[in-house]
This record gives C-alpha cells, sequence and structure tokens, in this order.
C-alpha cells in the first residue's frame, strides 16, 4: 500500500500547484490552471460604443431574450439564432441602440453564471484541502504500524489503509470534478465573445 503514497503526494502538488505560481493581483487561492478573471466587462468584447446607464430589464423583448440565449445549457448554435433573428426584426437605427443594451444583458447573465460556478471552484478547493489534511493523518497513522504487524495490530493496519483508500478515491474524484468545473468559467467567456461578434456584425461595428 506504500505505492499509493507516491500518487498522493502528486495529487496534493498538483492541487496546490497554481495557488503557489498565481500571478500577483490574482487570486492566491484560485486552483485552475485557467487564468483567473472575477468578472468579465462589456468593454473587454465590444468594439464599437456601449450607453454608459442602461437597465436592460426595461425593455421585455431584450430581458426575454437575455434568459432564452444566455444560459450554458442552451447549443451555442441556438443561441445564435435567437440572437440573429431578433437583429433581423429590427430596424438599422434601432439595432445601433438596442443591440448594445442587449449586450449588457448577455454579459450581466455570463457573469451571473461564471459566479456560481467560481463559488462552486472554491467549495472543490476547501475540500481538497480537508481531504489533504485528512490522507496526510491517515497516512501518518499508517506509517506508525509496521506492515509486518501481526494481530490486532495486523488488524488495525487494514482497517487504516482501507480508510485511506477510500480518503484517496474520494480526493481523485474532486481532482476530476475540478478540472471540468476550471473549464467553465473560460467556456461562459468564449460563449460571451461569440455573442459579441454576432451582435456586432448586425450593428456595422
Amino acid at each position: 500500500m506504500h505505492r499509493l503514497l507516491p500518487a498522493v503526494v502528486a495529487l496534493l502538488a498538483v492541487s496546490a500547484g497554481p495557488a503557489r505560481a498565481a500571478i500577483p493581483g490574482q487570486n492566491p487561492d484560485w486552483p485552475c490552471q485557467q487564468r483567473f478573471v472575477p468578472a468579465l466587462t462589456a468593454g473587454t468584447f465590444w468594439n464599437g460604443p456601449l450607453p454608459d446607464k442602461a437597465d436592460w430589464h426595461a425593455d421585455p423583448r431584450v430581458a426575454a431574450l437575455v434568459a432564452d440565449a444566455a444560459p450554458r445549457e442552451v447549443p451555442l448554435d441556438e443561441s445564435h439564432a435567437k440572437l440573429a433573428a431578433f437583429a433581423k426584426r429590427l430596424k438599422p437605427a434601432e439595432r445601433r441602440r438596442v443591440l448594445p443594451v442587449l449586450f449588457l444583458g448577455l454579459v450581466d447573465a455570463t457573469n451571473d453564471q461564471r459566479h456560481e460556478v467560481m463559488g462552486r471552484i472554491e467549495e472543490l478547493t476547501r475540500r481538497q484541502r480537508e481531504l489533504g489534511d485528512v490522507i496526510a493523518h491517515v497516512t501518518d497513522e499508517l506509517q506508525a504500524i509496521s506492515p509486518d504487524a501481526t494481530g490486532d495490530a495486523a488488524a488495525r493496519r487494514a482497517e487504516i489503509v482501507q480508510r485511506r483508500d477510500f480518503v484517496v478515491r474520494s480526493f481523485e474524484e474532486t481532482q476530476r470534478t475540478m478540472r471540468y468545473a476550471c473549464e467553465v468559467p473560460v467556456e461562459l467567456e468564449a460563449r460571451l465573445g461569440d455573442y459579441a461578434r454576432l451582435l456586432q456584425a448586425d450593428t456595422g461595428h
């Protein structure tokens, strides 16, 4: 069972590595290889003018479209079709006025989704640390008993091995979940860039 120890150490290093290498100004506890971006801003994606103050909720058409097109569960081509159909129904002057407001709504909705996912990543990070502490403690218990132990000591060692194996599996499962979760903020950022390109093409920017 000592063969598991290098694997556990490697997993712990992978989990902690990005935090140690965090770029100054970023979240030092961010566990993902992907860069830490706390929130997306409209100006990063939109080349044309954007309204300084605009309540996209005030236009029922825009609010409904944001709710229909922004969720990550909606296939991107379906979102594109909804946005393109909406833009097509607008007159050119109205497009230049309404589509930037629509994009602000998409930015807000995307940030809401990212915030939720990033909260989940923080929860997974805490769980990883807790599991890492448990693994270290159980490993110390295991190493305190000789592999050649007999009787009650051997039974105790077998119980510790079983307990450690269970915790290691939990650690690995959480690690896999975290790797998937770390992709989601980047995917949402890419979707927002697609929305910007599509809508700007319809505004002439």
